[in-house]
């Protein structure tokens, strides 16, 4: 049973990869040749966050480096410090997995719209200091909004599809441990 817990793991790291690069490519398609009035929710960090909420050993801190290092890179904002924004805001929503395992959807909800929230400002905020030019603040805004209304649907669709499911409490997690 344990090698079938750590492949489904191999497994699910495999398709979050492939769902990550996914969404990536579909932000470099030339969609719309004219500047943007309004903006997409960011999908990435909404599955990260779903992902990384309901089962975080899918989600090892080195695949997420690589998977928003190189969302970094492809989508050509400064190297790094998104990433490790996002890393930072993942592995807190890991320490926080014991108390929102047993809590309801709304608290994880605003839980992860903090998260959202922090990690959109700390960016801005960091960028500004090091007078790195930047799109208005309104569009920084509506992307968080956004991706903070979407994230229901993301958690849905991860829960419903994906398979990606909490743990409830005293459930073994993929490695055989106690979740």
């Amino acid at each position: 049973m344990n090698e079938l817990s750590v492949s489904r793991r191999w497994v699910m790291g495999l398709y979050f990869t492939v769902l990550s690069f996914g969404i990536i490519f579909l932000h470099l398609l030339p969609l719309d040749t004219l500047p943007a009035r309004w903006v997409m929710p960011d999908l990435l960090m909404g599955f990260a966050f779903a992902w990384t909420v309901r089962r975080p050993e899918y989600v090892p801190v080195l695949l997420l480096a690589v998977v928003f290092l190189m969302a970094d890179l492809l989508l050509q904002r400064p190297p790094g410090l998104w990433a490790f924004l996002m890393l930072l805001a993942c592995e807190s929503l890991k320490a926080q997995i014991g108390s929102l395992r047993v809590t309801g959807f709304p608290v994880e909800w605003l839980t992860v719209a903090g998260m959202i929230l922090g990690v959109t400002l700390a960016y801005r905020l960091i960028l500004s200091i090091l007078l790195v030019e930047m799109p208005g603040f309104g569009l920084a805004l509506m992307q968080m909004g956004f991706t903070i209304l979407i994230y229901p649907v993301i958690a849905g669709v991860t829960h419903a599809f994906m398979g990606v499911r909490k743990s409830n409490p005293g459930d073994l997690d993929t490695l055989g441990d106690r979740a």
